[in-house]
């Protein structure tokens, strides 16, 4: 007795095969085009941001403290391309929390600000202290400073 087997022509299966291939390689081909702009991307943005750090530069000229509390005012010069902002004091790693005045104002280039506060660290004469200014983009100034 013969049976009729039947199958799948030669052609067809070529077709099949080439299909599958195709799709596969498609979806790949975005999945890897989407993951490397991803990454083209992060890095012009970190290139961006370290471009706009660079160009914030400041410094204290002066500290002052009444010598009976703990309100500090402090003087700020920038002297770099961008203006700046000072968004954030810490005294010994605690972070400020009153400001008095001059906190987030517009700091010009070739220009001096001074920022007024209540330390959250008891102030005690002859002590050294460690204030770190931050401006709004991040950029840090570290002072040691004796009372």
């Amino acid at each position: 007795m013969h049976t009729k087997r039947r199958g799948v022509s030669e052609i067809i299966s070529t077709i099949m095969i080439i299909l599958i291939v195709s799709v596969a390689g498609s979806y790949l081909f975005v999945y890897a085009t989407g993951l490397f702009q991803k990454q083209q991307d992060d890095f012009i943005q970190t290139k961006e941001q370290s471009t706009i750090k660079a160009k914030e530069r400041f410094k204290v000229t002066a500290i002052w403290w009444g010598g009976s509390n703990n309100l500090l005012n402090i003087s700020v010069y920038n002297y770099g391309v961008n203006d700046i902002e000072i968004n954030e004091v810490y005294i010994d790693g605690i972070r400020v929390k009153q400001f008095v005045f001059g906190r987030n104002s517009p700091l010009r280039t070739e220009d001096i600000l001074q920022i007024a506060f209540d330390s959250p660290v008891s102030i005690v004469s002859g002590r050294q202290y460690t204030i770190v200014l931050v401006t709004s983009n991040g950029v840090p100034k570290t002072i040691e400073w004796s009372a």
